[in-house]
């Protein structure tokens, strides 16, 4: 299955490429071409009944690049706390949380995909190469099961 199998339509418009290149541009990064994609078709959403494992938390939504609502909790927000925190790199770009909150994010460097909890942020710390989950945004994407069947 794939991410855009399971996203629901939150109300945010599909983003055009300069919107994409602006925010890869402002961050010096590239995203993965089927996660380009997924945000050219739409901008984020909601995830239905999918998770990475059965045992694990629900997949809850993938996050918008942008929005017009302040509220709304985006890349280019987290982005920002990011690089004012700095406790998490700027070479992991966020893109997806679960039903706990926790996130997932693609490595610019070597293109993995981490899956970071709040509960156990230390072992991030410690090694980050601990919480990789997926040698690529494609494997990730392959990974998801309908949890509902």
């Amino acid at each position: 299955m794939s991410l855009l199998t399971y996203l629901e339509y939150d109300g945010q418009k599909p983003l055009s490429e300069e919107e994409i290149q602006a925010l890869e541009e402002k961050y010096q990064f590239r995203f993965p071409k089927k996660l380009k994609a997924l945000y050219l078709k739409q901008n984020g959403g909601f995830l239905d009944e999918c998770g990475i494992s059965e045992d694990g938390c629900l997949l809850a939504e993938v996050y918008p690049l942008v929005s017009e609502d302040s509220e709304d909790l985006t890349v280019k927000k987290l982005l920002k706390w990011q690089k004012q925190d700095k406790l998490i790199p700027m070479q992991y770009i966020p893109f997806c949380a679960d039903e706990a909150g926790d996130s997932y994010y693609f490595n610019t460097k070597n293109h993995g995909i981490y899956y970071i909890s709040h509960e156990f942020f230390d072992e991030f710390e410690e090694n980050p190469e601990n919480c990789k989950i997926a040698d690529s945004f494609k494997e990730f994407d392959e990974m998801i099961l309908d949890l509902e069947e």
